[in-house]
């Protein structure tokens, strides 16, 4: 029960902070900014890689229970980023959009495993052993991911561009900051508190770079922002973790 309530922190505070990030994202933060540019920096702001180095990271401090806290949180995720996400890159606004995201994989994973958790219910052995093998490859296949994503980026046009460096200011900095005065405002216990500032100190999510390149929205920017601020997270991350901690 106690995991439960924690968990029911943690994803009410994403929602808050998904819904504070896209208020500011959309009338305050890129103000003067083309549609396409606009489009990838407001998504920088908004989705952070919670997962490929989010996990890690937390995994590594706060162990598998951090994890799973965590994990609430990528729930929350995925829902806004298969819907807002989808919708500031496509332009398109209706429901279908919106279905999408509740209906993907990832979704259905999850009420599978919430179902599976809330009624403590039994798996046979071959598939709590698959499942265990398949999540212990989470942290490895994350860091393969990232390394191939600054492998393939220019590095030199990468450091270009003032934009670039304020996106990485929002994502590794602002944003974080932002959810702990969040959550000290709506008083969430702090471990809850906790998971769902480091996940939000993470860099700008690779999806950003991968919608820009499918609907053809500022690919360049989407890469350099990725490429960048996880660069940048390599000193961020562990002061960030220092002073949280």
């Amino acid at each position: 029960m106690e995991k439960l309530v924690n968990a029911g922190y943690v994803m009410a505070l994403g929602v808050v902070m998904f819904i504070v990030s896209i208020i500011l994202a959309e009338k305050v933060l890129f103000a003067g900014q083309d549609e396409k540019k606009k489009a990838v920096l407001k998504a920088a702001a908004v989705f952070s890689n919670c997962g490929y180095m989010g996990f890690p990271v937390i995994d590594s401090i706060l162990g598998q229970e951090g994890v799973f806290y965590a994990s609430m949180y990528v729930t929350i995720f995925y829902i806004f980023l298969w819907s807002y996400g989808v919708i500031i890159y496509s332009g398109e606004r209706n429901l279908k959009t919106v279905w999408k995201a509740f209906v993907s994989p990832a979704m259905i994973a999850v009420y599978i495993g919430a179902v599976v958790f809330l009624f403590q219910i039994p798996m046979p052995y071959f598939i709590s052993s698959s499942a265990k093998m398949v999540g212990g490859m989470t942290t490895p296949l994350a860091m393969l991911i990232i390394g191939a994503i600054i492998a393939q980026s220019k590095l030199i046009e990468a450091f270009k561009g003032l934009m670039v460096y304020y996106a990485s200011f929002l994502r590794l900095v602002a944003m974080p900051v932002l959810s702990l005065g969040v959550a000290r405002l709506l008083r969430i216990p702090p471990d809850a508190m906790n998971i769902v500032a480091i996940v939000l100190a993470m860099p700008v999510g690779v999806n950003v770079a991968v919608f820009a390149e499918k609907y053809d929205m500022e690919p360049l920017l989407g890469s350099k922002v990725v490429t960048i601020s996880t660069i940048l997270s390599v000193v961020t991350i562990p002061v960030f973790l220092l002073v949280l901690l």
